[in-house]
């Protein structure tokens, strides 16, 4: 696995598996093969059953499969989407890891800490250990209860039959859901490791620059990275629209009632996927402390210079001499030099104490907020939406 020592997701038992059978070679689209084969493994038998049992179209007979939302959200939207984003997400975070060994953040004498960090995290990731206790806790709730079917209150499901699961059910409890659980905890314990790398920079020793140009001092790429992990939060957006369109459909609950479990899901997702970054809010702050320490130092000498020189034009021959013989160019009093002190303190001032801004805080939020947009459409037609739409902005 040398050659994916920048790679967070190419690794463990299930990449084993993969190049044990040969799947990773000779596939450029090896992400949408997969995704299609998960997809009909999980979704086609129960469709299949259904068809057979008559359960498959809705009806006023009960919850079919084609009328039961929750299941369809999950395995014919988040599976897939959770297998195609992996590549994608994989490419930014090698390239964020590259720039963080290759760049000027860390200094030479601190390099071997940060070679320690990553192969503590290649080694999480190479482990075989916790991938195998991805699978045996997406199977334990199978093994634990004997079923895990999630009926709502007094309405026929068509995974059940006299108290028993029917053979889609079987199916469904079996197979399907442990796949997308597996799934699921694969991309967690992606972030774990994300998680644990961002906890070891601090200790590592960066070398901020908080006059950098993107305004984090060097670290605005980790807010890009962590958007990767936007895909859990669309993930979950869709799980948890699916279950609220069957409590609205099924029970009659009202988009009011859920009002706070929706908004609760947005902020908290968001809030739980940039957590890990705020470790790195103490170096940030003591870098911006120290360089507006020094940059207001520099900054007073630059204007008592540039007063005596442009506004004091009559000082003495030895105070111009004094001035002419200056290190740097802010001593000669170059106006356009001191105009671009001002830029640069100016933004040093302005710099940011997180790695991530408001545009990485609403990227991650509208990934968990637009699954939960259709929810809107159940709760009124088209036509009593747009009447209110027109009626806020007229």
């Amino acid at each position: 696995m040398a050659q994916h020592g920048y790679s967070l997701m190419r690794g463990g038992l299930v990449h084993r598996l993969l190049h044990a059978a040969g799947l990773l070679r000779g596939h450029a689209h090896l992400s949408w093969w997969l995704a299609a084969g998960l997809l009909a493994i999980s979704l086609l038998p129960p469709l299949m059953l259904t068809a057979v049992a008559g359960t498959l179209m809705p009806s006023r007979g009960g919850m079919a499969l084609l009328g039961d939302y929750a299941t369809l959200s999950r395995l014919l939207l988040a599976l897939p989407l959770l297998v195609l984003a992996a590549p994608h997400a994989d490419a930014l975070l090698r390239n964020a890891l590259r720039q963080l060994g290759h760049a000027s953040l860390v200094p030479a004498r601190r390099c071997a800490r940060l070679e320690q960090l990553l192969a503590r995290v290649r080694r999480g990731r190479d482990s075989w250990l916790p991938e195998l206790l991805c699978l045996v806790i997406a199977l334990a709730p199978l093994a634990l209860a004997g079923h895990a079917v999630n009926l709502l209150p007094g309405i026929a499901d068509w995974r059940l039959q006299d108290g028993q699961l029917t053979a889609a059910g079987r199916w469904y409890e079996w197979v399907s859901l442990p796949v997308f659980r597996l799934l699921g905890l694969l991309w967690l314990w992606r972030f774990v490791l994300w998680s644990v790398l961002l906890c070891g920079l601090p200790r590592v020793g960066l070398r901020l620059h908080p006059e950098h140009p993107d305004g984090a001092g060097g670290l605005a790429f980790l807010g890009l990275a962590q958007e990767r992990f936007a895909i859990l939060a669309l993930a979950g957006g869709l799980l948890l629209a699916g279950a609220c369109c069957n409590q609205m459909h099924w029970l009659g609950e009202s988009l009011y009632s859920l009002r706070h479990l929706l908004a609760g899901y947005v902020v908290g997702a968001t809030a739980l996927l940039v957590a890990p970054l705020l470790v790195l809010m103490p170096s940030m702050m003591r870098a911006k402390r120290h360089a507006l320490f020094r940059f207001d130092a520099l900054g007073n000498r630059a204007a008592a210079v540039f007063d005596r020189r442009w506004q004091a034009p009559g000082l003495q021959a030895s105070s111009e001499a004094a001035d002419a013989s200056a290190d740097s160019l802010l001593d000669h009093g170059d106006a356009s030099a001191y105009a671009d002190f001002s830029g640069v303190y100016q933004g040093l001032a302005r710099m940011s104490v997180v790695p991530f801004n408001r545009w990485n805080l609403l990227w991650i939020a509208l990934h968990a907020a637009l699954p939960l947009l259709p929810l809107a459409l159940m709760a009124m037609s088209v036509d009593e939406l747009v009447t209110k739409l027109v009626g806020i902005l007229v």
